[in-house]
């Protein structure tokens, strides 16, 4: 009997955190403009935390607070770069689509008469009407929404700088609160985290500068339109992982076949998927080693996930937001099959060396 109400317990146990982890999920996803943000503003503040505490370690205490003010200004640097280059090749991309438009149109209307698709074509632009409007519609709309980003990154400096300023004194509040045995797990759990997240980041901005230089280069050499634009999207498109590269990939691929024939188009994006298959499964494994520790399944049904709570920011943080997931169930005891199932790992032993400070 008592074996029966031991599992009883623990069914019930394992149904109410199904429950709330669903209203939690659920909560997310209402609240996403502000939950998204602040969970962009933790890894920005992971990301330069070395910056503010390097100098605030060097320098004499009244004046630590230039530690602060060179971690603001990498992270306006860093913020500006990757915004700005959204807005700039969405711009470039919207300035140049008029001059594509006729091609676009009569290549979709030939697809649609080879692949005999009367029921959707009218007399107002044909099947290619069909698709094109809200194409163009869509880039237009994705640019204006990019203009508007000025008060959330204003929100994301803030929180993150505020994280920065308060770290110290919230890691001694979380030591005496906690004591000192369970404040040193915390700490290294936090550390552990950050480690992760920093190396995470170092490596993606690595291969999506090399990847942006091979795409704008190979872009150039062979005569397509916006070179420098495609080398740009493949460097920021970089840090979402998978989806991001055949994003990244398509879009040239595509500008191709509006300029030159299909065999010439062809053979460019080959060369594409050449240079996507070398960094990601070749440079990409041996820069991250076993940094990450994650399953590529769980690498892409995160994406999807996050992407559905939190849009775009979903996409971009889905990773680290998995990491940080991994890392606190395998430090937890009854949550460590969870942490498993995450992980590339063979058991939970291999997980924990993987996933140390």
């Amino acid at each position: 009997m008592r074996g029966s109400g031991e599992e009883k317990m623990r069914a019930l146990i394992w149904f109410v955190g199904i429950v709330v982890a669903l209203m939690v999920v659920s909560m997310l996803h209402t609240t996403g403009w502000m939950t998204s943000t602040v969970a962009l503003a933790f890894f920005v503040a992971l990301a330069i935390w070395p910056v503010d505490n390097g100098l605030r370690r060097r320098l004499p205490g009244n004046l630590r607070w230039l530690g602060h003010l060179a971690a603001l200004v990498v992270m306006l640097l860093l913020l500006g770069v990757f915004f700005g280059g959204v807005v700039f090749a969405a711009r470039q991309i919207t300035a140049g689509l008029p001059a594509y438009e006729e091609p676009a149109r009569a290549m979709l209307d030939q697809l649609g008469r080879w692949i005999d698709l009367p029921a959707v074509a009218d007399g107002n632009g044909g099947f290619s009407g069909r698709l094109m409007d809200p194409v163009f519609s869509f880039v237009s709309g994705a640019v204006v929404s990019t203009s508007n980003l000025i008060g959330i990154l204003s929100l994301l400096v803030f929180l993150a700088l505020l994280m920065l300023i308060e770290g110290p004194a919230l890691s001694r509040k979380l030591r005496a609160v906690a004591g000192n045995h369970d404040g040193d797990a915390y700490g290294a759990t936090v550390t552990a985290i950050a480690v992760r997240v920093r190396g995470y980041l170092a490596v993606r901005t690595l291969m999506g500068v090399v990847t942006g230089c091979l795409y704008a280069l190979w872009s150039w050499l062979w005569n397509v339109d916006f070179a420098l634009t495609w080398g740009l999207l493949a460097f920021l498109l970089n840090y979402i992982p998978n989806v991001g590269s055949f994003i990244g990939g398509i879009l040239p691929a595509g500008f191709a076949f509006l300029q030159h024939d299909p065999m010439w188009a062809l053979a460019f994006g080959g060369g594409l998927i050449v240079i996507e298959q070398i960094m990601g499964n070749y440079v990409d494994p041996r820069l991250q080693g076993n940094q990450l520790a994650l399953s590529p399944l769980v690498v892409l049904v995160a994406l999807l996930f996050w992407g559905w709570v939190w849009g775009l920011a979903g996409a971009l943080i889905a990773v680290p937001m998995t990491l940080v997931i991994m890392i606190v169930c395998v430090r937890i005891g009854p949550l460590q099959p969870l942490a498993l199932f995450l992980s590339n790992c063979r058991d939970i032993e291999e997980l924990k060396r993987a996933t140390s400070a």
